[in-house]
């Protein structure tokens, strides 16, 4: 991965010695399509420093499943968006975790921020739709409704919320975590915000550990 966010479950950085070839990858996507499998959504670290990734997209679409991707953004460029919708990308979902102040702290880099903005502004400059992911956290909840004005601003048609999990380099900052007694502030907000998705045509989807409707 490209970023270092304080909040990533994975601790994810540098390659792994196991990561899955190209081939191995191509072979996983043939088998979720011959289980039935409709959609796939390509996640990191950052996906687009595998070597293969464009091979993969390609080979996801070729079985006939629904590809996106779901990215960081620090390295999405207008080049890299047009060939992610070349391969087959459908949509691009950006991380947005806060204001700019609050998300470049939460991924560790200066400048993150102004990144995730010009990605969603290069997807959906390629073609593709646009979505934004959000963590919630103790940095992070106050800034939710400034965060839905960056979806209405970037024609975004989906957001994802999900709480902040304590493990990976989340557990290293137990003061970023959600209390129990915040979600009593939380679950109202979001509440309002599903209301003002609706009516601007946004679908916000929780996730799992926020509650499926």
């Amino acid at each position: 991965c490209d970023l270092a966010c304080r909040h990533c479950g994975s601790r994810a950085g540098g390659a792994r010695p196991d990561e899955l070839t190209t081939e191995e990858a191509c072979d996983l996507v043939r088998q979720m399509a011959e289980l039935g499998v409709r959609e796939v959504a390509l996640i990191g670290g950052e996906v687009y420093l595998h070597d293969g990734w464009l091979d993969v997209v390609r080979e996801v679409r070729r079985v006939g499943m629904q590809c996106t991707i779901v990215t960081g953004g620090r390295g999405i460029t207008a080049e890299r968006a047009r060939a992610a919708k070349a391969a087959g990308v459908q949509s691009m979902a950006v991380s947005i975790d806060g204001n700019e102040r609050t998300h470049d702290r939460l991924r560790g880099f200066s400048g993150s921020y102004a990144a995730a903005r010009k990605a969603l502004e290069h997807a959906r400059d390629a073609g593709m739709q646009v979505a934004v992911n959000t963590q919630i956290n103790r940095l992070s909840m106050l800034d939710l409704p400034s965060i839905f004005d960056v979806l209405v601003t970037s024609k975004a048609h989906g957001w994802q919320v999900q709480l902040t999990v304590p493990v990976g380099r989340a557990a290293d900052e137990p003061d970023v975590i959600l209390q129990p007694y915040d979600l009593l502030e939380v679950f109202p907000v979001l509440a309002a915000l599903k209301e003002r998705c609706i009516a601007a045509g946004i679908k916000m989807m929780p996730g799992n550990n926020v509650g499926y409707y």
